[in-house]
């Protein structure tokens, strides 16, 4: 009689366990932030300062650097949001009045 097409029967090895402390870390000693966060008017302007990119089509270049920094600084202020850091504009405006205008 034939063992099921001469299949090897495949050997179990034994499984790792997880690390015993929590993957985020701990909250009580983790590094808090310095200072807050606060938005930027002209996210190219260091890149600007530095001149036109030493590319091939330089010309076109720098519109296609602008997109990706105002995109990279979108989402740095983003996660900056989530984590509550970001620096408040008007500390002294209530937000449950309307504004002016």
């Amino acid at each position: 009689m034939s063992d099921g097409g001469g299949r090897r029967r495949r050997t179990r090895t034994p499984r790792r366990k997880g690390s015993a402390r929590p993957f985020w870390g701990n909250p009580d000693t983790a590094a808090g932030p310095l200072d807050p966060v606060e938005p930027v008017e002209h996210p190219t302007a260091l890149i600007d300062s530095l001149g036109v990119p030493p590319f091939p089509r330089a010309d076109a270049a720098p519109h296609y650097f602008a997109a990706v920094y105002a995109r990279a600084t979108g989402m740095a202020l983003a996660l900056a949001h989530a984590y509550g850091i970001v620096l408040d504009p008007e500390p002294d405006a209530d937000p449950t009045e309307p504004g002016p205008g």
